[in-house]
């Protein structure tokens, strides 16, 4: 293939048909055009849930998949490595939807060196019905929708039209269905807005298209990306060195849109740790180095750039897991889990983090963003941040890894009705566990998923098996109940936590929410006061009242910037549950993110 445009005439034309080159070139401009639209895309949120991450999801599921993918002559091969990396970094329902459409719209080429419109349009028909086979309970009017429309009109396309040609006519077709979202669903109409992961989706179309106009050679974002290359030590696991490693996270960031060299970003780095490395080039660098400290490091590559894909692991669990399993099974959580570090430590409870996206940067929940750095930022940063599930990805990896030195692994997660974490883990534990890896709803998050971690670590350590500490833990979960005290409803509204009517009795009336999550793993309402002592005392009272009935096993109390509150409650649930709370702790940032700095929370599991 040549990277230049063919002419006619004088005049640059794009190619008639797209080799592996082109296409990764042009999937390249679908990211770029994505993260462009990310908060526009973000902001027309409403449907299913109004939590504001649809163009943050898609986005970063595509960006990242396409940094995965090195140049490939092949398109059937370079579609299916796309499809790949974008199931394992998929994030949220709408990264997850994007994944399913391009493993969909890979299958179809893969003998195929190169996609004509013929090859096009089957694969477009099939990666709109590999999408929809995804969600459980399709609904017109959505990006399923457009998909279909976009699919049928490329097979309407004659097949000796040249792939531009098919594409720009199938777009204007699929920018007419976006616009006529509204009509087919009550609730856009409402909001005035068309689907934004159908918005999303006409997006990413548009800039596939236009990366026709420029040959890969000329788009030097792509030939940054080709100049990543992966650190030296990049196959060399903790485990199979002969002490405990000296610093103990692994930590990766990519820099996107860097304004700063590699030497320069090497010398802001030096003190923080050792194997440092920094390959690429501006506008694109990445950074590896083993560190204590990766939240430091986090918040100096954030003065020289956008902080985007990241990879931090604990170096020094990975070899005392290889070295001296605390336990025939591997247990694992996600970062949603409150419980405190002597602990997780003591039994070697591995966590596969959340992401947070905040304004244009990516963190790593509670590595490259702290639970202290997010309260603090809180007042420094205008935007707020929000949420996704870990990709496929970082679960399959950590899967892979402890089926190395354990027998099964115990995966237990936050509430599947409050994240898609579980859902993630499901799907890696399919792919890589073998039926060795037992994924587990805990029906809870914070405090309340740390007391049924903490119970089933005990189980383990005791000797239980897989399934033995797999119906321990379902029966903690059973037993326990979570109560946040919450400073105000606008955030819990924002997440999708609290319906609309209630918040606005909330803001009228100035009350303030007392929300618990409990068996069923769905947050709602259990009182409410015009102040946060009143809210403790009808907690208070509601413990009380239940103590006398049976007696708590195991209690905690967390809090997102509100230290002094946190151990008044403390003090007070001591008196009326009868002993000490196994801990104490400010909680992760997630949160401080859907509740809001001021809250309090007690969980309490039953005897």
């Amino acid at each position: 293939m040549s990277d230049s445009l063919e002419t006619a005439g004088g005049v640059a034309t794009p190619p008639t048909i797209l080799d592996g080159y082109w296409l990764r070139h042009c999937w390249h401009g679908a990211a770029t055009a994505l993260l462009d639209a990310r908060a526009r895309l973000d902001d027309a949120n409403v449907f299913p849930v109004a939590d504001g991450d649809t163009g943050t999801n898609m986005a970063a599921t595509l960006a990242e998949a396409v940094a995965d993918c090195g140049p490939e002559p092949h398109a059937g091969r370079l579609l299916a490595s796309l499809a790949t990396a974008a199931l394992a970094e998929s994030r949220g329902n709408s990264g997850i939807i994007l994944a399913q459409f391009l493993d969909g719209f890979a299958a179809p080429l893969t003998d195929d060196a190169a996609m004509d419109t013929r090859a096009l349009a089957a694969a477009a028909r099939r990666g709109a019905q590999s999408a929809r086979s995804a969600v459980a309970a399709p609904v017109e009017g959505t990006v399923l929708t457009v998909m279909d429309t976009w699919a049928a009109a490329l097979a309407s396309t004659a097949p000796d039209t040249p792939v531009p040609t098919a594409l720009a006519a199938a777009l204007g077709i699929a920018e007419a269905a976006l616009a006529a979202t509204p009509a087919k669903l009550k609730v856009l109409a409402d909001a005035g807005v068309v689907d934004a992961g159908a918005d999303g989706f006409v997006c990413l179309l548009r800039g596939f298209s236009a990366a026709l106009a420029m040959p890969p050679r000329a788009n030097p974002r792509l030939a940054a990306a080709d100049a990543l290359a992966a650190p030296p030590d990049a196959g060399h696991h903790p485990a199979h060195a002969p002490t405990q490693p000296n610093f103990r996270w692994c930590t990766e960031i990519v820099l996107e849109d860097a304004t700063a060299s590699s030497e320069q970003l090497r010398t802001a780095l030096a003190d923080l740790g050792d194997s440092l490395i920094t390959a690429g080039r501006p506008p694109r660098l990445k950074v590896h180095l083993h560190t204590n400290e990766p939240h430091r490091a986090a918040a100096r590559l954030r003065a020289h750039g956008r902080l985007g894909r990241q990879k931090v692991e604990d170096m020094r669990l990975q070899y005392a897991a290889h070295h001296s399993p605390a336990a025939p099974v591997g247990l694992v959580t996600d970062s949603g889990c409150d419980l405190p570090e002597p602990l997780r430590e003591r039994f070697q409870i591995h966590e596969v983090p959340l992401t947070i996206q905040w304004g244009p940067h990516q963190y790593i929940d509670g590595r490259t963003l702290t639970a202290a750095d997010f309260y603090r930022l809180q007042g420094e940063l205008p935007e707020h941040p929000t949420t996704s599930q870990p990709p496929p990805g970082r679960f399959e990896r950590l899967y892979a890894d402890l089926l190395g030195s354990h027998e099964s692994v115990l995966s237990l997660h936050l509430s599947g009705r409050l994240s898609g974490t579980l859902g993630a883990a499901r799907l890696a534990a399919e792919r890589t566990g073998q039926g060795r890896v037992h994924c587990v709803d805990s029906h809870q998050l914070s405090a309340g998923l740390g007391l049924i971690v903490l119970g089933t670590a005990e189980a383990l350590a005791a000797g239980a098996d897989a399934l033995a500490a797999t119906a321990a833990a379902r029966r903690l979960a059973e037993r326990t109940r979570i109560f946040v005290a919450v400073p105000h409803v606008a955030l819990l509204v924002r997440g999708g936590r609290v319906r609309p009517g209630i918040a606005r009795l909330a803001r009228w009336s100035g009350l303030k929410p007392l929300v618990s999550v409990g068996g069923s793993g769905k947050s709602g309402l259990s009182g409410a006061a015009f102040s946060a002592a009143g809210l403790e005392r009808q907690l208070l009272a509601r413990l009380r009242r239940e103590a006398r009935r049976r007696p708590a096993l195991r209690w905690a109390v967390v809090h997102a910037g509100a230290a002094q509150a946190a151990a008044r409650l403390a003090d007070n649930a001591t008196v009326a549950l009868g002993r000490a709370p196994a801990y104490v702790m400010e909680t992760s940032p997630l949160l401080g993110i859907h509740a809001g700095i001021g809250s309090v929370a007690l969980a309490v599991t039953w005897q």
